[in-house]
């Protein structure tokens, strides 16, 4: 179910700060003692956090397991501030999570995490037969739908440190983590008053344009891929080709769902011309979605 909440968390612990990324993030400690990533917007993407709070949601809403964020505030030197907490999901006492990178690193010593665009799907594919064949469950199926989420979103922002496995100590069944950090989609990175987001001077023309240039955080050994050549990649998977159609239709549910929800989220955290800019991609991005399955 969509909901919009906020949070004030001033009264929050906080522990340490987590360094990866470009956005300053932080642990914090709810009351009930529960772990929480605090994430601040980079200044010049301030529609970030709610954002991503609301394709989280979403993604729940179209059947994917995916983390739990909230939009929130806090005081910081007399500072009021705002981003978005995201619950921690793993559980460190009897878990580990594994990201991209080092699952990649660990299939094969040569890889170079740092040469970003050896993050290619066939790559990701292997690792994920390996954690198969080893007890994983479900690794290649929740990877596709995750991709053709992001396709859906036009996240662009899917690299190596951005989808792990959790591994249990035990040695059971690992599987794939719930999505995060869905926050590089639906014009996040645009300013306001960009073209794209003022329904007067937008076309048709810039829209598929804009659709058409979506990066993805994949590359083909050597240079980064666009989104849409990730999904010819990853379509010719089984997973893909046997599931895509039921997510598409859980997409088109997802969407009438947010076209309702939308009108009440606060327009002081995401003003109208975003909301409006949201559902007109969302509808654009799953009509070319729709072309490949």
């Amino acid at each position: 179910m969509l909901t919009w909440q906020t949070l004030d968390i001033s009264e929050w612990r906080t522990g340490v700060d987590e360094p990866r990324g470009r956005r300053s993030k932080w642990w914090v400690i709810a009351p009930d003692g529960s772990d929480w990533l605090r994430k601040e917007p980079r200044k010049l993407r301030p529609y970030e956090p709610p954002v991503e709070m609301l394709m989280l949601q979403l993604a729940r809403e179209a059947g994917l397991r995916a983390a739990e964020g909230i939009a929130c505030q806090w005081r910081d030197a007399g500072q009021l501030k705002r981003g978005v907490v995201v619950r921690l999901f793993v559980n460190r006492a009897r878990e580990q999570l594994a990201s991209g990178a080092q699952l990649l690193r660990r299939h094969d010593p040569d890889y170079q995490p740092e040469a970003k665009w050896q993050h290619t799907i066939a790559r990701v594919r292997e690792v994920l037969v390996q954690q198969e064949a080893a007890g994983g469950r479900n690794l290649l199926l929740d990877f596709a739908q995750l991709i053709a989420f992001d396709a859906w979103i036009g996240n662009g922002d899917r690299h190596q440190g951005n989808w792990s496995v959790i591994i249990p100590e035990d040695g059971s069944g690992s599987q794939l983590a719930p999505m995060y950090d869905p926050a590089a989609c639906l014009g996040t990175e645009l300013q306001d008053g960009h073209r794209q987001l003022d329904v007067r001077l937008r076309t048709t023309a810039d829209l598929q344009r804009y659709l058409l240039r979506c990066p993805s955080g994949f590359g083909d050994g050597t240079r980064p891929v666009a989104l849409a050549q990730v999904v010819d990649t990853i379509r010719e998977w089984p997973e893909w080709s046997e599931n895509a159609g039921s997510w598409l239709a859980a997409f088109r549910n997802a969407l009438n769902t947010l076209r309702v929800f939308l009108p009440s989220v606060d327009s002081s955290w995401l003003p109208e011309h975003r909301k409006i800019f949201i559902a007109t991609l969302l509808e654009q991005r799953l009509l070319w979605l729709a072309r490949r399955i």
